[in-house]
């Protein structure tokens, strides 16, 4: 259980884009502002029994209640779960804090799908938390998940609805110097009901008298198995016209590939996430040079112990590929993050995925930017007086197919930290935007936080 009080600052009145990227929806976006944040957990029964095994049954819970203080307060539950585990396998219910797709959590500027950089999604979920070994020795291992949310009213759609599955491999267990990752997850945005686009008619109409699933258990068949369609297209009675004739909802996801590398007190990762919105995508490799390529080196050293460096493309879309036009997309793109029906791939208007891709409203106009080339590089260690953190990112944006811009920016965040005594935890941030896609600032938070152990 830990309380914690910040203050914001900048000399504009819009926190800088570092302090607000990927922390849940929880940083206030006007400044100046007081933020009054409450945490409580209780966690799993670590203790085991007399033949060192942990309970086979137990359960959790955590909460994270918000309060921001400035022209437009805000008061947000960020986090409030109940959860069960049962050997392998854990059951939540609620909003929970989560990254999806494979990346080291710690230092990413922002997975692709699902960063963190949106408030979390309500839902039901059961996976494993952790890889699941298949043979005696654990070299060969799972990680799977399903999950079910709710948007609520979100968009020009109310009342739509989240699916969510992933399936993980890893080979090497912990004893091995090398270890081998790839795995999938498939995301969708489906269902709900829109006014809006009720009496929209055509070949392919979004809705059927207002409701884009109104047939949700069958509907739900083609999420799960998503090629389906191709085997046995659906009822043009109980799916629209524009499901019918693409998929239901808005679906998307990564495909993923890593390898972890341990040599002495040093270990490595190098990964890619390789975005897809089309299955055609995956299957042709339309847009093969998109995605966010990883490089994070763990080091036995105090001033320096890790570095973290991060390039992402997606200038691609499937219509070139290697700068020549692919032929194989007949012209469509894969739109990423960007959909006809559901607008986009957000929640609470912020991006759900990589927080440098943006689809906005603002003061009722849209920015759209999802074609991008970004630099990142984090640098982690700790100095005499604190504990530090160099976060930084130069990008390339570019508009997107048919609104192109080029816009260059850089952005900086600097971290001190510093444990006061076993109960006091002080927190010293900084964070600078320069360049013309965000409007140049300067702004700082400081945070104090008492921790009850």
């Amino acid at each position: 259980m830990w309380l914690e009080s910040s203050l914001f600052l900048a000399n504009e009145n819009k926190a800088p884009f570092w302090l607000q990227a990927n922390n849940y929806g929880e940083t206030p976006e006007t400044l100046p502002s007081l933020q009054l944040k409450y945490s409580l957990r209780n966690q799993y029964d670590s203790s085991r029994n007399v033949l060192g095994k942990l309970k086979r049954v137990d359960w959790a819970y955590g909460t994270t209640v918000v309060n921001n203080f400035s022209k437009k307060n805000q008061f947000i539950i960020s986090e409030a779960y109940l959860k069960a585990r049962w050997k392998a396998l854990e059951f939540y219910v609620g909003r929970r804090k989560e990254i999806f797709g494979l990346t080291d959590t710690s230092s990413t500027s922002g997975s692709y799908i699902w960063s963190g950089n949106a408030l979390p999604i309500p839902k039901i979920q059961l996976h494993t938390p952790g890889y699941v070994p298949i043979d005696k020795k654990g070299v060969f291992s799972f990680k799977a998940g399903i999950s079910h949310g709710w948007f609520g009213k979100d968009s020009v759609v109310s009342s739509h609805l989240l699916h969510q599955k992933w399936l993980y491999a890893k080979i090497g267990n912990n004893n091995s110097k090398v270890r081998l990752y790839a795995g999938i997850n498939h995301q969708a945005m489906w269902g709900g009901y829109s006014e809006i686009l009720k009496n929209i008619s055509g070949p392919y109409p979004p809705t059927i008298d207002g409701y884009l699933a109104p047939y949700p258990l069958y509907s739900y068949q083609y999420l799960l198995i998503p090629f389906l369609q191709k085997i046995t297209p659906p009822n043009t009675q109980k799916v629209t016209g524009n499901d019918g004739g693409n998929a239901i909802g808005n679906q998307l996801g990564s495909v993923d590939i890593g390898t972890e590398i341990k040599i002495h007190n040093f270990k490595l990762f190098i990964g890619k996430q390789q975005p897809y919105d089309f299955g055609r995508s995956i299957k042709n490799l339309n847009n093969i040079e998109d995605g966010l390529y990883t490089f994070a080196l763990n080091l036995p050293h105090d001033n320096l112990n890790k570095i973290a460096f991060e390039f992402f493309y997606s200038k691609s879309h499937g219509r070139t590929r290697f700068g020549k036009v692919n032929k194989s997309n007949s012209g469509e793109v894969d739109n990423y993050f960007f959909h006809g029906v559901y607008q986009s791939w957000s929640y609470k208007n912020r991006i759900i995925g990589n927080p440098f891709i943006i689809y906005k409203s603002e003061n009722g106009a849209i920015r759209y930017n999802n074609r991008i080339k970004y630099f990142s590089l984090l640098l982690r260690g700790n100095i005499k007086f604190a504990n530090y953190e160099i976060r930084q990112a130069y990008s390339l944006n570019y508009g997107t197919f048919g609104k192109e811009f080029l816009k260059k920016q850089y952005s900086l965040n600097l971290l001190l930290q510093k444990e006061l005594n076993q109960n006091w935890l002080l927190q010293q941030v900084f964070s600078l935007d320069s360049g013309s896609l965000y409007t140049s600032s300067f702004g700082s938070r400081t945070s104090l936080r008492y921790m009850l152990k």
